[in-house]
């Protein structure tokens, strides 16, 4: 067995990046391999080559461990502003798009656990679900303020189309959105709405 990874630090230093990815790393492994429900802290830290201590240092439970490890394979959502509607809301909607499989697997897990447990469901809605439709919302917002969208706009719906078509793939079909359904999504979808209210 390999020795256990310490995240003890020295005086005045931060906790060890390293082992918190592996942590991560590890966390996602058994959560697609074995499911939300069955994964273990025990089995989690003897894969990351450390102890459950270090995962309580950083994470108060499961739920927040598995969600951060979601969180880690998506990335952020970042606010775009890169000088059209269309390459705003590409940028919002290719938040989606699943870096791999298992990207894809693990959210799935995350969001099948969200349909029966409140705590999971309100942290995923805090971390995983609100944040991108925030980013995307701001976006035709902003847009608005700038007079190219309609003020009539039904933004909260608008914004909630989005993340209701990528979570409805992952969790039916296990796969996240691909490139060309993003571009669809914003071509055929957003744009045509918001277009359609701009020049009636």
């Amino acid at each position: 067995m390999s020795p256990e990874l310490s995240d003890t630090p020295a005086a005045g230093r931060p906790r060890d990046p390293v082992l918190e990815q592996a942590i991560l790393e590890a966390t996602v492994e058994v959560v697609v391999e074995k499911g939300f429900a069955a994964a273990k802290l025990d089995e989690i830290a003897r894969r990351a080559g450390t102890g459950k201590a270090a995962i309580y240092r950083r994470w108060p439970g499961k739920t927040a461990l598995v969600i951060a490890a979601a969180q880690n394979l998506r990335g952020n959502a970042p606010v775009p502003d890169r000088g059209s509607l269309r390459e705003d809301l590409l940028a919002c909607v290719r938040h989606y798009v699943s870096p791999s499989a298992r990207a894809a697997l693990m959210l799935a897990n995350v969001l099948a656990e969200a349909t029966r447990d409140g705590e999971v469901r309100e942290a995923v809605t805090a971390s995983i679900g609100r944040p991108p439709a925030e980013a995307l919302r701001t976006v035709i917002e902003r847009w608005i303020a700038r007079g190219t969208v309609d003020p009539s706009v039904p933004v909260e719906l608008v914004s909630l189309l989005v993340p209701s078509v990528a979570f409805h793939r992952v969790v039916l079909m296990h796969e996240g959105l691909d490139e060309a359904t993003a571009v669809a999504l914003v071509d055929d979808v957003l744009l045509p709405a918001l277009e359609a209210r701009r020049s009636s």
